[in-house]
């Protein structure tokens, strides 16, 4: 089944170019990472496809409910209070039990490597941290479609393995999309799509 449907992508701010995607396909349960340099588009590929971009020429296509699709930015926001309290958000907005809330959040946050920090201010956690928090918060709702901006930026060596392994698991049931201005490991991703110039796009 085919869950992400691009074509003629055309993104275009103040004159000048910023996204150009002429076609391309992402089957469901597919991991998939967006490769190029800074300004090649990454970044605005993914608010296209998390309906946040919404100024654009061409077709895009997403056959799962917006309610299914996350979008993890590349320095991710948290809110106010404990790392358990952020991770448990999306699932107390869909009306889910406070048990069923505090059992799920600590389960993501053990599967990402960050049970230990549950009851920690979210405030006072590293880069790193701060990405493998938001990512079990953004896994924690179980969606369809899961867009990372650079979610190993700032990430140590441990954390990496972690969040490839998370990943990796979680790709059985979830199309994950994930970009990268470098290479990223291969046993993270079975397709790459690299950008360039805003003008072509090559896979």
């Amino acid at each position: 089944m085919t869950l992400v449907e691009i074509e003629a992508l055309r993104v275009q701010k103040e004159g000048a170019v910023i996204c150009n995607v002429p076609s391309l396909a992402i089957n469901a349960g597919e991991m998939v990472a967006i490769m190029g340099d800074n300004g090649s588009g990454k970044t605005t590929l993914l608010r296209v496809l998390a309906s946040i971009e919404r100024d654009y020429r061409g077709k895009c296509v997403i056959a799962t409910d917006p309610r299914d699709v996350v979008f993890v930015h590349q320095s991710p926001y948290l809110f106010r209070g404990t790392v358990l309290l952020n991770v448990t958000y999306g699932l107390r907005v869909r009306g889910l039990r406070r048990s069923e809330c505090q059992r799920k959040g600590l389960e993501w946050l053990e599967r990402c490597g960050a049970a230990k920090l549950a009851n920690k201010t979210a405030a006072h956690l590293s880069g790193g941290e701060r990405k493998r928090i938001a990512l079990a918060r953004a896994l924690a709702i179980e969606p369809k479609l899961i867009l990372l901006d650079e979610p190993l930026e700032e990430v140590d060596d441990a954390g990496i393995a972690t969040i490839c392994k998370v990943l990796g698991e979680t790709a059985v049931d979830a199309t994950v999309i994930l970009t990268s201005p470098v290479a990223l490991p291969s046993s993270l991703v079975a397709r790459r799509v690299e950008l360039f110039d805003q003008r072509r796009i090559s896979t």
